[in-house]
């Protein structure tokens, strides 16, 4: 069964400038957020890759996250 999950599983290599989406862990909760809320915050630039999983954060006026993220909390951020 592994086998056949992690076939179709994607690797996901963030770097440093990628911009990416962070989960509201927060109001994932059921009741504490509308059927079409979004989830996901504003587009953050990736600062620093600190290990395997954990990465620092910075939004667009500059200001640093407060803790590292966890890899599952992000995903990438496409314009068009």
């Amino acid at each position: 069964m592994k086998s056949l999950l992690d076939r179709r599983a994607k690797e996901r290599d963030f770097r440093e400038g990628d911009l990416v989406l962070r989960w509201d862990s927060k109001g994932e909760e059921k009741g504490k957020h509308g059927k079409f809320d979004n989830l996901w915050f504003d587009p953050l630039a990736m600062v620093e890759v600190k290990g395997n999983n954990t990465f620092v954060l910075q939004n667009i006026e500059g200001l640093y996250s407060t803790y590292p993220l966890n890899r599952r909390l992000l995903k990438y951020f496409i314009q068009y």
